[in-house]
């Protein structure tokens, strides 16, 4: 059974919406597992059998959110070479986080969805529509292809 994990950190809890929203989309893909956690509670172990690994990050201060980071840390030392991968989260002026997201999944050599899916402060209905789509095709895609793990 295809794995998707979706590990999130949302200071104000609007990218946390949409990591909701990319979760119900998977899950509406009949026999694929997935896994919704936020950064402070998620394990790179516990991703490291995902197909697919989807990150979700503010941008606070110009930045990626700080407590990303020691998650992105952790994965590091994992292959994660040709697995998918996509991005996605809120900001209120710069956006930084997903273009942040996008380059380190794909030092990875992760195959990444680009160019991520953004909100502008609150995700409006269509942005978590948009989410909810990312999350079915990522889920759709894993169950059409033989598994790389």
């Amino acid at each position: 059974m295809p794995k998707i994990a979706i590990i999130y950190a949302s200071g104000t809890g609007k990218t946390k919406k949409m990591a909701e929203a990319i979760a119900s989309g998977a899950k509406s893909v009949p026999d694929v597992e997935v896994l919704l956690k936020t950064a402070f509670l998620a394990k790179p172990d516990e991703v490291s059998n995902a197909d697919a690994l989807i990150l979700g990050g503010s941008t606070y201060n110009n930045k990626l959110i700080k407590a990303m980071e020691p998650f992105l840390d952790g994965l590091d030392g994992l292959d994660l070479k040709g697995r998918a991968g996509a991005a996605f989260g809120s900001y209120g002026w710069s956006g930084e986080g997903v273009p942040i997201l996008i380059e380190r999944m794909k030092s990875w050599g992760m195959s990444v969805t680009e160019p991520g899916t953004t909100a502008v402060q609150m995700p409006s209905k269509e942005v978590l529509d948009k989410c909810f789509e990312l999350g079915k095709s990522i889920a759709s895609g894993l169950k059409n292809q033989p598994s790389a793990i």
